[in-house]
């Protein structure tokens, strides 16, 4: 007869089945305590960085208007006053510089507030005016204009964004 051989029974007993079961829900529970603690980061991670945006975007829009305001009251001709405000505005200038830079180091190049090539341009008029500024003989109007320009470009950029 074919029922000579017997299998062999595997068995388990009644307590190894609720050790495994308690096993398996520990497992479970630290699984979603996990998530639910890496979603919590993640969620707080994206907030700091969109606050911290906002605020470098923010500093750098009125970094630009003192510097615009400040090119705004600059006169034709060279006076006392002149170097105080050139470096006022190369302050402001830097200033937005630096915001854009840890913008960068944060965000990726998807943080740049700025291109590098207007801080290239004002970079140049600024050291164009406080060369014709020294001369103090030259009118410095179309220089004076050339950064103005610039400047509202760079304010542009940052209120478009």
């Amino acid at each position: 007869m074919m029922y000579g051989k017997t299998r062999p029974r595997v068995s388990m007993q009644r307590g190894d089945l609720k050790l495994q079961r308690n096993v398996l829900i520990l497992v479970c529970i630290a699984l979603f305590i996990a998530v639910a603690v890496l979603t919590y980061v993640v969620i707080r991670n994206s907030v700091y960085r969109r606050n911290a945006q906002l605020q470098f975007h923010q500093r750098a829009i009125s970094a630009a208007a003192t510097a615009v305001d400040e090119v705004s009251r600059l006169n034709g001709s060279t006076t006392s006053s002149t170097a105080a405000q050139l470096a006022r505005v190369r302050q402001q200038v830097y200033y937005m510089e630096q915001l854009n830079q840890i913008s960068i180091a944060l965000s990726g190049e998807g943080g740049r507030l700025v291109p590098a090539e207007q801080f290239e341009a004002l970079d140049k008029d600024l050291d164009e005016f406080e060369a014709l500024a020294q001369r103090s003989t030259i009118s410095t109007l179309d220089t004076r204009a050339d950064l103005l320009e610039h400047l509202s470009a760079v304010q542009s950029v940052l209120e478009r964004r």
